[in-house]
């Protein structure tokens, strides 16, 4: 079976989209013809062919009906852009065209903020600031793929998206940011597991400060004892007490 080959968009040639003011406001190019994408837009050199452009079309026309059903293109309530992070991750995170090594790569996320979806990056991120489009963690799309993939239960789990509508955004951002976290799924999602019992003890409003306590103590756990080759039940027994506080420990 072909690998589909997404895609790419380095980082200069983003740039000149963004600065030229092409891809920005509503001049999504919702043709997709490839003969129109920008002058830097490449391929892998070998290893399968290019990605069939329904598959470009479908996806934009997915985040596209996502974004309406969140209030696109009002600008609308924090509360509709969360909404549609977690459907939007959910979407991307069950796609078998971003199942393989392609949607690793920083400059395929690029692309797909720059060319496929820039109105709607426009419209998440109002002030449109450049690391939305660029690839890496803070690319539109591609922390919402790394969320659903992460803090996905698993097919057939109860709630198996629960965590996506349940952790803050400062809590997906610590979890799925942080290579010491993010890096392993499965550390990761014990965590996440952790967080939210912890909220349910403390409180949501103490989880930001409890957050970043548990992960200072989770890399230094972690440079002792490798976590990842920990049974379930005592990662979990671990991850409960990175959340315990100070005075509880007393």
């Amino acid at each position: 079976m072909s690998v589909a080959l997404l895609p790419r968009l380095d980082r200069l040639s983003v740039d000149a989209c963004l600065s030229a003011g092409s891809t920005l406001g509503t001049a999504a190019q919702t043709d997709l013809d490839p003969a129109s994408f920008p002058l830097g837009t490449t391929y892998a050199a070998s290893g399968g062919t290019p990605v069939r452009r329904e598959f470009l079309l479908e996806l934009r026309s997915a985040l596209l009906e996502i974004a309406i059903g969140c209030g696109f293109p009002q600008r609308g309530s924090s509360a509709s852009r969360a909404r549609f992070d977690e459907l939007a991750s959910i979407h991307l995170a069950q796609l078998p065209e971003l199942a393989g090594g392609e949607a690793l790569r920083d400059d395929v996320w690029a692309f797909l903020a720059t060319v496929i979806a820039p109105d709607v990056v426009v419209w998440r991120f109002t002030d449109r600031p450049a690391e939305r489009f660029h690839g890496g963690v803070r690319n539109t799309f591609q922390r919402l793929w790394m969320r659903g993939r992460i803090l996905d239960r698993d097919v057939g789990a109860e709630r198996r998206w629960g965590m996506l509508a349940e952790l803050t955004e400062d809590a997906m951002v610590q979890i799925t940011e942080r290579p010491s976290i993010g890096g392993d799924t499965r550390v990761a999602r014990a965590f996440a597991e952790g967080w939210l019992r912890a909220a349910g003890r403390l409180g949501r409003p103490a989880m930001e400060g409890a957050t970043r306590e548990a992960i200072v103590r989770l890399r230094l756990r972690n440079q002792v004892q490798l976590l990842a080759e920990v049974g379930d039940r005592e990662l979990s027994e671990i991850v409960d007490s990175f959340f315990v506080s100070d005075q509880e420990r007393t």
